[in-house]
C-alpha cells in the first residue's frame, strides 16, 4: 500500500449534479457528475460480507447523527462503525464514495490533504453535507471557514481517514477550535520551517505552522497578538502624515501645471472650491477633496494591471468578520458586494506595468509604497455592485495606522453604470480607461480619525462590464506590520 493512486474525485454538494474534480496533479476543477460501476464480488460470501458493513456504517451513522457526540480514535478520526480501520479487502484503485456531514456550529471548510497546504473541496454551512469520490488512504480536514483554524474534538484533530466502502464522516456538534493556539495547521510545515519559511513570512507562519516555528521564532508566546504586533516590536517609524500635510499634498496637486498637462488633474472639490477650480457644482467652503487624474495610467500599465488579475485569479468579493484570538480577520461573503476581486501579488506584482504604476503613485503623493497594500484588482459583471461603505474606521490604533488615502484606478470604459458615486456628497464619477480616482478618508486636521462624509458606493454595471485597481494607502508601513501578522491578512 505504499504506492497509493494520486486523487480523482468528485465532491457534490447536497446531491447538486455540479462536482469539484480533484486531477491526478492535484488540481482543482468543475465538470459533472459520473458514476462508475463496482466491480461484482467474486463469490456470494464477499456480496453477504459488503452487505453486512454496508449495514453496520448505516446504523453508526444514524446512532451518531441522533446521539450529536464523536468517538475520536487514536489517530483523532472520528469513528463512525465499529470497523473503522483499513479494509485490507479494497483495492488500491477501488473509487469509494464517502460523505462529509457538518453539525458544528460553524461554517466550515473540508479540505483533502495533499501533503501540502491542502485542497478546498467544500464548504458546509450548519447541518450541510458534500459527497465525495475518494480512495483508500486519502485524508481530509476540516477548519472554521474564512480562517484555516483547524476544528478539534476532546483536543484531538478532527481527520477523516478514508478506509472503507461508504463511510460517513461527521463534524460534530462539540467541534471547536483548540484551547492551544500554537498548532501545525498542515503537512507542509515541518519541512517549510526547516526550509527558513519561519524566516521569510514570519506571520504567516507563526500563526499556520506555530509548533514548527517554536525553535526559530518562538511562536508559541509571539502566537499572542498582544505580544506579536507592538509598534515597539516592529519598530514602527513616524507617521508619514501629520496634521494640515492632508491640505498640503491636495494644494500641491491643484496648482502645478504640470500635473494638469501630464496627467489631466481635475479638482472635483475641494475645502476651497473657488481658489483650486474645483469643477463640481454643490462644492462649497469645507468640502472635502476629491480629485481625478483623467489620463494617469498609460496603455501597457492598464493591460498589466488586467494581466495581473487573470494571474492571481478572480474570487467572490468578501466583507471583513470577526477577529479572533491569533488575530485572523474573517472572511465572510458579503450580501452588498457582487464584484469578484484578486490581491496582486506574486508573478503580478513584478509585471513592469504593475510596477510603473505603483511607482507613479509614490511620485505624485510623496508616501513610500512601503505604506501600500497590494493593489486590489476587481471586475463587476452587469448588475454586479458594491453598496455603500467607507474604506477606514472611525479610529485605527494598529501599527500600520489609517487608510489615509485611497488611489482608484479605471481600467475599462464601462458603457452604462458602475460609476463611484460619494453618497453622503451627492457626487458621482463615471468609469474611463486610464483614469485614476483619489480621495482622502481622514481629516486633514487629524489623520488618525475617518472622515464620516467619505462614504461611496460602486453603482450597478447597467451595460458592458467595469474592471479597476486600487492601492489603499496607510499612515504608516503596512509591509512590516502585515509581514507579521498584524494586519488581519494572512494570504
Amino acid at each position: 500500500r505504499n504506492q497509493k493512486p494520486k486523487p480523482s474525485m468528485h465532491s457534490t454538494l447536497n446531491s447538486d449534479s455540479d462536482h469539484l474534480r480533484i486531477s491526478p496533479g492535484g488540481h482543482l476543477h468543475k465538470g459533472q457528475t459520473t458514476h462508475q460501476a463496482q466491480p461484482e464480488p467474486n463469490t456470494m460470501a464477499k456480496r453477504l460480507i459488503l452487505l453486512i458493513c454496508i449495514a453496520a456504517v448505516l446504523l453508526t451513522s444514524t446512532a451518531v447523527a441522533a446521539t450529536s457526540e464523536a468517538t475520536i480514535d487514536e489517530y483523532g478520526n472520528v469513528v463512525t462503525s465499529d470497523d473503522s480501520g483499513v479494509d485490507p479487502s479494497i483495492p488500491l484503485d477501488e473509487q469509494l464514495s464517502i460523505s462529509v456531514i457538518n453539525q458544528s456550529p460553524y461554517r466550515v471548510d473540508v479540505y483533502y490533504d495533499d501533503g501540502d497546504y491542502g485542497a478546498l473541496i467544500s464548504t458546509l454551512d450548519v447541518g450541510e453535507s458534500t459527497g465525495i469520490n475518494s480512495f483508500v488512504g486519502h485524508r481530509f480536514f476540516a477548519t472554521r471557514h474564512g480562517v484555516k483554524e483547524g476544528l478539534f474534538v476532546n483536543e484531538q484533530r478532527l481527520l477523516f481517514d478514508v478506509g472503507q466502502r461508504d463511510q460517513q464522516f461527521f463534524v460534530p456538534e462539540d467541534a471547536a477550535p483548540s484551547t492551544n493556539p500554537c498548532q501545525d495547521r498542515f503537512s507542509i510545515c515541518k519541512s517549510q520551517a526547516k526550509n527558513g519559511g519561519c524566516d521569510r513570512s514570519p506571520g504567516w507562519m507563526i500563526v499556520h505552522c506555530c509548533e514548527s516555528c517554536d525553535p526559530y521564532l518562538n511562536s508559541s508566546e509571539l502566537i499572542d497578538p498582544k505580544k506579536r504586533c507592538t509598534k515597539e516590536r516592529l519598530k514602527t517609524p513616524e507617521n508619514s502624515w501629520g496634521k494640515g500635510d492632508l491640505n498640503k499634498m491636495f494644494a500641491r496637486w491643484a496648482t502645478d501645471e504640470k500635473m494638469k498637462e501630464t496627467y489631466g488633474l481635475e479638482v472635483v472639490s475641494s475645502p476651497e472650491p473657488e481658489k483650486y477650480g474645483a469643477t463640481w457644482e454643490k462644492a462649497k467652503d469645507g468640502s472635502p477633496w476629491v480629485v481625478v487624474f483623467d489620463n494617469f495610467l498609460n496603455d501597457d500599465e492598464v493591460a498589466d494591471l488586467i494581466r495581473g488579475g487573470e494571474m492571481e485569479g478572480y474570487d467572490r468579493s468578501t466583507d471583513q468578520g470577526a477577529i479572533n484570538a491569533l488575530g485572523e480577520v474573517e472572511k465572510v461573503v458579503s450580501k452588498t458586494r457582487t464584484s469578484s476581486n484578486a490581491w496582486c501579488m506574486h508573478k503580478c506584482s513584478r509585471l513592469a506595468g504593475v510596477k510603473s504604476a505603483t511607482k507613479k503613485i509614490e511620485e505624485v503623493t510623496g508616501i513610500p509604497e512601503v505604506n501600500y497594500e497590494s493593489f486590489q484588482l476587481l471586475k463587476y459583471g452587469e448588475n454586479q455592485f458594491y453598496r455603500p461603505h467607507h474604506d477606514s474606521s472611525s479610529f485605527d490604533d494598529t501599527p500600520a495606522g489609517h487608510r489615509i488615502l485611497t488611489f482608484f484606478l479605471y481600467l475599462t470604459d464601462v458603457e452604462e453604470g458602475g460609476e463611484t458615486n460619494f453618497n453622503k456628497l451627492g457626487l458621482a464619477i463615471k468609469p474611463k480607461k486610464g483614469r485614476a480616482l483619489v480621495w482622502p478618508s481622514v481629516l486633514d486636521d487629524n489623520p488618525e480619525f475617518w472622515d464620516a462624509r467619505m462614504y461611496h458606493e460602486a453603482k450597478d454595471v447597467i451595460k458592458g462590464s467595469k474592471m479597476a485597481a486600487n492601492h489603499w494607502i496607510h499612515l504608516n508601513d503596512y509591509h512590516t506590520p502585515n509581514d507579521w501578522g498584524c494586519t488581519g491578512s494572512f494570504s
